[in-house]
Parts: structure tokens; C-alpha cells; sequence
């Protein structure tokens, strides 16, 4: 028995254990994207692929070493003297075999692999920073849509409250018409009013439920999986957090952000293929040795002697001066110079546009901060309104219309509160996004 009970404790604590381990927090989803979205490890593969280019680069400063062989089969004609009568001719076959060893290292080529290693250098850190960039975005997407569930959830608590309220309502009203006080029209139209409420609280539930879903899709998780959400309770000091400047918070933007360190990789790296391109104009000196032998049929000796005595070694060192190439190098300057211009272009315009999405969240957060306090205001006074004529109603002083008409205006206040809440728990979190300070 004991042994029975505790095979049922660690069940239901493996149970539990797993149960928890399916809540997923903000932090959780964002960590989870960043280690298996398939865009991102694209994005990593590609960083991967540069960082062999940079070891290709380096190996291109060593000599170079190859060797080679040629074998090669014939048949040659050898006339013989018949000593009887005729001349006759005959076809023998010929073997010959050569052997050679290539060295070859470029000693000037007007600085272009020395500039190719430090381009692809710098397109290995571009392509780091752009991996992070698209990790980053994956995160935008993940915070916005945490954020809608958030939201989506305390909508449907919202909307919970408000059909236990109109439950409540409507039973009241039933009991006044039981009793005389009231109408089979006051009861239609709460009904109608009840109806409405519940309607309203399937489309909450429905828009959460699908919110949850395009999480999942946005992690890239399967549809059966099991999931659910650490929800978190935000209140008025979190809605009203502090900002910077917007100044500062640009200034912390474009130190913290991989868009502008990426963009200024690619001025660079735009700089140093045209400096490359340039060296087209310059001359080339290589040096170069080779090894070489043969042996075949027609010689005498063995394969070992042969070899031996047709061993040859030479060295060169060839200087290559360019005269003209047909406009190829002049070419590769002037589309290398575009592209130059081309990167700059994009560094200032990635400058400009995040320097225009800080302005644009500052204004937003203090735009939803400023509404959020004007609707917590306005709601606790529709609340009160609304409670008043409730006492009123239930004692016969006011209509059934009344009643609704302050019912509905304390739940578009309600909602207003709640939109402006999430607007700026949401800004504010992409603030800290942008400003590094998670």
C-alpha cells in the first residue's frame, strides 16, 4: 500500500510538474523564438557560411600546392627493312608518364586579398547583427501579441462580471413583474439585454482563443500542443511607468539596436570592395616553382631512374601589368562606388526611421497614459452613476431605458479604461524593447 501511494504522489507531482511547465510567460515565448524559429536559424546559418569566407580569405595569402600526372598511351609507326624482299611498316604502341609538383603565392595584387579578408569580416559581423535583427522582430511580433491576449483575457473577465450583473438584473426584473411592479415588456428587454451580454462574452472568449492561437503559430508550435498563459496582473503604477526624453531614448535606440551597427557594417564593407575593385588598376606579382618528371617505354632504365634522370625544377616570377581590360576594372570601381552610396543611403534612412518610431511610441505612451487616467476617472463616475440607478430601479423610481442607458455608458467606459491600458503597457514595453532596458 505504501508502495502504491507513493508511485500515485510522484504521478500526480510529475502531473503538476508538467501542467506548470506548459505556462508559458512573455519571457518564456520570447526566449523559446529566439532559440527555434526557423528564421532565425536561418539567419545564424547565414552568419555561419560567412565565417567560412573569412577563413577562405586568410588561406588565399598561403601558397598554393597541386599536383599532377599525365599518362598517356600511343602507338607510333616503325618501318623495318624486309631482307627478303619488301619494305613493311608496323605500328608499335608507346607509354609515357609525367609527374608534377605546382607551388604558386601571390606576393602583390594591390592590396585586394588583405581587403577581402577584412570585407568579409566585417559581412560575417553584418550578418551576426542582421540575425539579431530578425530575432528581434520575431520578439516584436511576440511582445504585441502577449500583449493582445492580455488584453483579450481581462476583456472576458470584464465580460463574465457584466452577465452575472445582467443575470442578476433580469432576475430582478422577473420578480418585479411577479409581484406587480412591472412589465412583460421590462422583462423582454432585459432579457434582450442579457442576451446581448452573453453574446458579447462568446466573441471575448472567441477573440482570446484565437490571439492564444496566433502565438502558438507565431512560435511555430504545433495546434495540438498544449498551451496556456502566465497571466499577469498589471496596475496603475505600471500603466503610468516613466519614460525618457525622446532624445534620449533615440540616443539609446541607435546604441543599442543591431539595425544601425548592421547598416554601418554594410558602409563598410561597401568602402572596402571598392577599394578592392580599385586594385584591378595595379599590377600583380606572383611567384611560382614547379617539380617535374616522366618516365615511359621509350627510355631506358627502370621507372625509378627514369624518373631520376628526367627530374626538373624550376622557379618564376611572373609580374602581370594590366593595360587594358575591356572597361572590366573601371566597371567594378563605378558599380562599386553605387553600391557605396547605396549602403549610405540605407544607414541614414535606417537612422531616420528609428529615430521616427521612437518619436511616434513616446507620443503614443503619453497619449494612452493621459486617456488611461481620464478613463479611470470617467469609469469610476459611470460606475457610481450606474449603481445609483440600479438602487433606483429596483425600488420603482426609474425605467427599465434609464437603466440601461447608464449600464451601457459604464461599460463603454470600462472598455475605454481597459483599451488605454493595454495601449500603454504595450508602448511602454516596446519603449524598453527599443531602449534596451528589459
Amino acid at each position: 500500500m505504501n508502495k502504491i501511494l507513493t508511485v500515485l504522489v510522484a504521478s500526480f507531482t510529475a502531473i503538476s510538474a508538467s501542467a506548470q511547465e506548459k505556462t508559458w510567460s512573455l519571457s518564456d515565448c520570447i526566449a523559446y523564438a529566439r532559440e527555434n524559429n526557423i528564421s532565425v536559424q536561418q539567419a545564424k546559418l547565414t552568419a555561419e557560411s560567412s565565417k567560412v569566407d573569412i577563413k577562405q580569405s586568410k588561406a588565399a595569402l598561403f601558397p598554393t600546392l597541386t599536383f599532377s600526372t599525365t599518362q598517356q598511351l600511343g602507338f607510333q609507326k616503325i618501318e623495318s627493312q624486309d631482307l627478303a624482299t619488301n619494305v613493311t611498316g608496323a605500328k608499335n604502341p608507346t607509354y609515357t608518364g609525367s609527374y608534377g609538383i605546382n607551388a604558386n603565392v601571390t606576393l602583390f595584387d594591390g592590396g585586394a586579398n588583405w581587403r577581402t579578408i577584412k570585407s568579409n569580416k566585417l559581412s560575417h559581423e553584418a550578418d551576426e547583427l542582421n540575425a539579431e535583427k530578425t530575432a528581434n522582430s520575431i520578439e516584436l511580433r511576440i511582445i504585441q501579441a502577449y500583449y493582445q491576449i492580455l488584453y483579450a483575457h481581462e476583456a472576458v473577465n470584464t465580460n463574465e462580471e457584466i452577465v452575472k450583473v445582467a443575470e442578476k438584473e433580469l432576475t430582478r426584473t422577473q420578480e418585479l413583474l411577479k409581484v406587480g411592479k412591472g412589465s412583460k415588456v421590462d422583462v423582454a428587454q432585459m432579457e434582450s439585454q442579457y442576451q446581448q451580454n452573453q453574446y458579447t462574452l462568446v466573441n471575448a472568449r472567441n477573440t482570446e482563443a484565437a490571439n492564444i492561437l496566433a502565438l502558438k503559430q507565431l512560435l511555430q508550435l504545433g495546434t495540438e500542443e498544449d498551451f496556456s498563459i502566465d497571466y499577469v496582473n498589471y496596475g496603475t503604477q505600471d500603466v503610468m511607468g516613466l519614460i525618457p526624453t525622446v532624445e534620449d531614448a533615440q540616443a539609446q535606440a541607435l546604441a543599442n539596436l543591431p539595425d544601425v551597427k548592421a547598416a554601418e557594417a554594410d558602409v563598410q564593407v561597401a568602402e572596402l570592395k571598392e577599394k578592392i575593385a580599385a586594385g584591378g588598376y595595379y599590377p600583380t606579382l606572383s611567384l611560382g616553382a614547379n617539380i617535374t618528371t616522366s618516365n615511359g617505354n621509350t627510355y631506358s632504365g627502370d621507372f625509378s631512374q627514369q624518373v631520376k634522370d628526367h627530374l626538373r625544377e624550376t622557379i618564376a616570377l611572373t609580374l602581370s601589368v594590366p593595360i587594358w581590360d575591356g572597361y572590366k576594372t573601371r566597371g567594378s570601381v563605378s558599380k562599386a562606388r553605387i553600391n557605396t552610396a547605396n549602403a549610405e543611403l540605407a544607414l541614414a534612412d535606417t537612422r531616420l526611421e528609428l529615430n521616427n518610431t521612437i518619436a511616434d511610441l513616446h507620443l503614443d505612451i503619453q497619449s494612452a497614459q493621459a486617456r488611461y487616467q481620464s478613463a479611470v476617472t470617467s469609469e469610476a463616475a459611470a460606475k457610481e452613476s450606474f449603481e445609483l440607478m440600479e438602487g433606483r430601479y429596483n425600488v420603482g423610481l426609474e425605467s427599465i431605458i434609464d437603466l440601461l442607458t447608464e449600464k451601457n455608458k459604464y461599460l463603454q467606459a470600462r472598455q475605454e479604461t481597459l483599451q488605454s491600458k493595454y495601449t500603454a503597457l504595450l508602448n511602454l514595453r516596446l519603449m524598453d524593447f527599443y531602449t534596451g532596458n528589459q
